[in-house]
């Protein structure tokens, strides 16, 4: 990973794929690590000859983690920041869960630098569960107590769908799989809930989707409980021109569980509004 060093952040990233393609950036979700895109988007991007950037938002590792709170408005400025280190005139953006709310306030603030936009489990109006995960998450955050060694396998399980749960071998295998991560420190930590709160919070944001130009897609996901589908289709009739796509049988983990599925979606759209 390369460094950009901002005047309250450094921001790790890395870049993949031909220079002479059409740029992608890849905006993370929360607590995600920006290494998972290369499971599998970073290869469906590259072999259909896009140039992709993916980095860590601040507060995760590589990157830096000034004090909280942390805003979207922040991260948005924070990835500005790094196109124009790049020297990208225009971009197409895809954001995943609240990095799809970076990619959304890209898309309706910088319409002459956005080529396309992609919102992955995150284009709805803020829901009760949201708001309620999102302040005892936060609150978590402030008290910062020593968390539980299971405690980031089991707060992400709570994205898998419930016929997932049943079952003790996918349980266990998720426990394999992220189970001896450390529990995330503060400042990283509390700095994105101040921010994923003050957005699901937020009732005006949602008056911006009419005004967005660039060709937008939102990707929805069937167990979806933090963007359910409806949320996410109402939306998407609300921003002029957008293309909705639901994922069956995936959670708001699909990203990940359904590697292949988004990825195919995602690159025929790119593809379709590509200069």
């Amino acid at each position: 990973m390369q460094k950009l060093k901002l005047d309250d952040v450094t921001i790790a990233y890395a870049t993949f794929g031909p220079s002479s393609g059409e740029p992608v950036v890849l905006v993370c979700g929360l607590g995600q690590p920006a290494m998972s895109w290369e499971l599998g988007m970073v290869p469906a991007l590259v072999e259909d000859g896009f140039q992709v950037v993916i980095f860590d938002n601040r507060g995760m590792e590589p990157s830096s983690s000034p004090p909280a709170p942390y805003t979207i408005d922040q991260m948005v400025s924070d990835t500005v920041a790094l196109v124009d280190h790049l020297g990208f005139a225009r971009v197409s953006v895809v954001g995943y869960s609240m990095g799809g709310w970076v990619a959304e306030t890209l898309a309706f603030r910088y319409p002459d630098r956005v080529d396309a936009g992609v919102f992955i489990g995150s284009c709805n109006a803020g829901t009760s569960w949201e708001k309620v995960i999102t302040t005892v998450e936060r609150d978590l955050a402030r008290i910062d107590p020593e968390l539980p060694h299971w405690f980031n396998a089991v707060k992400t399980m709570r994205y898998l769908p419930n016929h997932d749960l049943q079952h003790d071998s996918i349980v266990d295998d998720w426990i394999a799989l992220i189970g001896d991560l450390p529990p995330w420190p503060n400042p990283g930590r509390l700095g994105p809930y101040e921010a994923a709160l003050e957005w699901s919070l937020d009732t005006e944001r949602t008056n911006r989707w009419p005004s967005i130009a660039a060709p937008c897609l939102v990707l929805s996901f069937e167990h979806d409980v933090d963007s359910p589908p409806s949320h996410a289709a109402e939306a998407a009739s609300r921003i002029p021109g957008s293309e909705f796509v639901e994922i069956p049988g995936a959670s708001h983990l699909g990203v990940f569980t359904h590697a292949k599925e988004v990825a195919d979606v995602i690159v025929g759209f790119l593809v379709k509004h590509s200069r």
